[in-house]
């Protein structure tokens, strides 16, 4: 091939129109690529909005329990008391149901604080109990009156009426409160 051959050859063929000079062969791929972005971005916006909007958030059933002071705090439980003189105080009981509608109960029970926990085998000094629908939350006061000397465990227990063995079963959930009692 001549030089002037070779030239011409390896050129692409070039369209003038009124706009500007276009690549011939560039025109259907650009369309191409632009229509598939297009398609692309779409489908993801689709998907998007079918995952936020209609897609159930599956969340786990479940119950808490939480103690609270005299004042509903956090921050003033009582660390030492005197026997016959402030060894009865109050505390809240709060119980929060994330489940279907359950019969709750919770029970109060007094130990030196060496025996085991979650449940304890001590036996209960009250018992409170209540019907708590999905979302529902139960706050109530508890007295506790202690009249043993030394160390003191107060455990609340949580435990929910099992409709299919008509029985109670623990949930697993307590709270403690430990405190000193002492003599004046």
């Amino acid at each position: 091939m001549k030089r002037h051959q070779r030239k011409n050859f390896m050129e692409k063929k070039i369209k003038r129109t009124p706009q500007g000079t276009k690549s011939v062969s560039d025109n259907g791929e650009e369309k191409t690529i632009i229509l598939t972005i297009l398609v692309a971005l779409v489908i993801m916006g689709a998907l998007l909005v079918y995952l936020v909007f209609f897609t159930p958030v599956e969340t786990e059933p479940f119950s808490v329990m939480y103690l609270l002071d005299s004042e509903k705090q956090l921050e003033n439980f009582p660390e030492t008391v005197v026997l016959g003189e402030n060894s009865t105080f109050s505390l809240w009981v709060g119980v929060e149901n994330q489940n279907e509608t359950q019969v709750f109960s919770v029970r109060v029970k007094v130990d030196d604080g060496t025996g085991p926990v979650n449940p304890s085998p001590a036996e209960p000094t009250q018992i409170f109990e209540r019907t708590l629908l999905n979302e529902e939350k139960w706050e109530f006061p508890v007295t506790i009156s202690i009249d043993q000397l030394g160390h003191n465990r107060i455990i609340f227990e949580l435990w929910f009426f099992n409709v299919t063995k008509n029985d109670w079963d623990y949930t697993g959930n307590w709270v403690s409160l430990s405190l000193e009692a002492i003599q004046a």
